[in-house]
């Protein structure tokens, strides 16, 4: 009969969740003690899943505090990408431009916090890590998809962005089945605030002139040129990025698995080192017991020795 569960005991999706909010190098330790646990309560299938959560890389980890820690600016960044979307949807050059100098601005000011937070934890990251968390949001800024991957809180490693497209996120949220959001998108609230900005204050629109729709017509098919262009240029990039993506992926995989053999190795070290001073009280005492023998010893051969010199003073 398996053992029975405590009801207040946090569900799997919870404890997913809180492992991630872990310093890197308290993960791989409370992965195996969650693992170990769900299976000694007899849910093996559990345990294999919580066993097999993958270590987070800095990068993700970082952004995944600042979901946590900095969830305001965190919901700012995903309304801001929701209504960048919705400019670029329309072709909306003015208002793509004001986007994204409030986005450059925030993104900035977002990743000088994430270094703040890092070093505020005990965790201090490089400049080179503080800039894949900035890649990692403008990312979550392009797709609602990986906004609600960056909101979940679960990320695994970092987010890439290629142009407009849809972002790569094979691998890159934790036990993704289970995730929930921990912060708002921003993509409904964003697109609503992007409507009314842009409708507030006009008056009805009146019926175009020939002039007018000859203008149009024009800036449409140089709109259409210029996405073409793009995308040709996106494309080329995507295939460079296809002939070093699984590689770095390889990398990936056999830091995440050097990393756990040095969390393991780092316990394995901790244990010789409490049957070190085992062993050291261990000799201490026995030491001790030595010297008080020898003393013994020695006043057992001088009584030996006066005992031989009455004897041989009678004789």
């Amino acid at each position: 009969m398996n053992p029975a569960k405590d009801p207040a005991a946090p569900g799997p999706a919870e404890t997913v969740t809180r492992l991630y909010s872990l310093l890197p190098g308290s993960f791989t330790a409370a992965r195996n003690q969650e693992a170990a646990a769900a299976k000694s309560s007899g849910d093996a299938e559990l345990g294999k899943r919580l066993k097999a959560l993958p270590k987070p890389s800095a990068a993700a980890w970082l952004a995944n505090m600042l979901v946590r820690e900095e969830s305001e600016a965190i919901s700012s960044v995903l309304s801001l990408g929701a209504s960048l979307r919705e400019a670029q949807a329309d072709l909306d050059r003015g208002e793509l431009r004001r986007l994204n100098s409030e986005r450059h601005r925030m993104l900035r000011a977002l990743a000088a916090s994430a270094r703040e937070l890092a070093e505020k934890l005990g965790n201090p990251v490089s400049a080179a890590v503080a800039a894949e968390v900035e890649q990692t949001l403008w990312a979550a800024m392009t797709d609602p998809e990986a906004a609600a991957a960056l909101a979940s809180g679960r990320l695994v490693r970092g987010l890439e962005a290629n142009g407009w497209e849809p972002v790569d996120l094979d691998g890159a949220v934790a036990d993704p089945d289970t995730a929930s959001p921990l912060v708002a998108s921003g993509a409904a609230s964003g697109s609503a605030r992007g409507s009314a900005s842009r409708g507030a204050g006009k008056e009805p629109a009146k019926e175009p002139s020939r002039r007018q729709e000859a203008a149009r017509a024009k800036a449409l098919r140089a709109a259409e040129e210029e996405l073409a262009d793009a995308r040709e240029a996106a494309g080329e990039a995507e295939r460079r990025l296809a002939g070093v993506q699984s590689e770095v992926e390889e990398q990936v995989t056999l830091r995440d698995g050097l990393t756990d053999e040095i969390d393991d190795f780092r316990e394995r070290i901790r244990e010789l080192e409490r049957e070190v001073s085992a062993v050291d009280r261990r000799r201490g005492a026995l030491e001790r017991s030595r010297d008080t023998a020898r003393r013994e010893a020695r006043s057992a051969r001088r009584a030996v020795e006066k005992a031989e010199a009455k004897l041989d003073g009678l004789r």
